[in-house]
């Protein structure tokens, strides 16, 4: 039984380092084509334009001064929308562009004149919810804005999901990282088991996994480089990561079949989460640390 844990150990310990790999990886992706901040702007185009199509509001509320001074710039580029957009300037923004400079006594005949017939109904629909008190107006508006972004937060996470699989599929495969024949190398292999349980027992002791959500491109990179560097390298010889040629001879096709599985196994696991592996890694340290302890 302490055998079959030290091999579980090991395979959770791998499945980690490489879900560690592809979370940095997702997030050198997130902030090289700004995902957050399309969603975003995704999620107030549809509440502002109608469908997909943008119309002249959500053009305006992209030029606001407001909008603009939270958006990213890099240097002389393109500026880059926002990721995060709190309910409060939402609120400000829409405010500014409906009344374009008039008074708030005139909200009513503002709302009246906007272009997009589906957003001059919701937002007559939440006046009169508030009982045409401006206050509880902007409340209402703020609500709204929250409810849409909880939903946009849903698409943003199974796009996402889809996308971690197919990293996770890639990394398996530039590592050769296949869970099946992994378990069988470490099963087969009593001193390289012990070199990756040590190895996952001084990890589990960590207080956290590290991981830095945010930051420049550069960052990213420097922190997918040191993750390769520090951790993944240092596991990689007992695990036999990597592609070995004098390997590859003599494999017949259902050979490659159970590889492909493999990976395709090791991406759907990577796909988990870190922390998901993070805490599984801890739970079977303290079983294995319970099941050496004397009787």
């Amino acid at each position: 039984m302490i055998g079959l844990i030290q091999v579980v150990i090991g395979l959770v310990f791998l499945l980690l380092l490489l879900s560690l790999l592809v979370t940095t990886i997702m997030e050198l992706i997130s902030s090289m084509f700004a995902l957050r901040g399309q969603n975003l702007e995704k999620a107030i185009r549809n509440m502002l334009a109608t469908g997909l199509k943008e119309g002249e509001l959500f053009q305006s509320f992209k030029s606001n001064a407001l909008y603009k001074q939270l958006s990213n710039y890099r240097g002389n580029a393109k500026s880059r929308p926002p990721s995060y957009l709190s309910a409060e300037n939402f609120q400000s923004i829409l405010m500014d562009l409906i009344l374009n400079g008039e008074d708030s006594g005139k909200l009513t005949q503002k709302i009246e004149e906007l272009p997009n017939e589906e957003l001059k109904k919701v937002l007559k629909q939440l006046l009169n919810d508030a009982g045409y008190e401006l206050e509880e107006f902007k409340t209402k508006m703020r609500n709204w804005f929250n409810d849409v972004m909880d939903r946009a937060a849903g698409w943003y996470k199974r796009n996402i999901q889809i996308l971690v699989t197919f990293v996770g599929l890639v990394v398996a495969i530039v590592f050769n990282a296949d869970t099946i024949s992994l378990y069988q190398r470490l099963e087969s292999n009593p001193e390289e088991l012990k070199e990756i349980v040590s190895m996952a027992e001084a990890y589990a002791k960590k207080s956290d996994l590290g991981i830095q959500s945010g930051g420049t491109v550069e960052q990213q990179w420097e922190q997918v480089n040191n993750l390769i560097n520090d951790e993944i390298n240092q596991a990689k010889s007992p695990l036999g990561l990597g592609w070995h040629p004098e390997e590859l001879q003599g494999m017949t096709p259902s050979d490659w079949v159970i590889k492909v599985l493999g990976w395709i196994v090791t991406a759907l696991a990577v796909s988990l989460g870190a922390p998901f592996w993070f805490d599984l890694l801890k739970k079977l340290v303290n079983i294995r640390s319970s099941g050496n302890q004397p009787g």
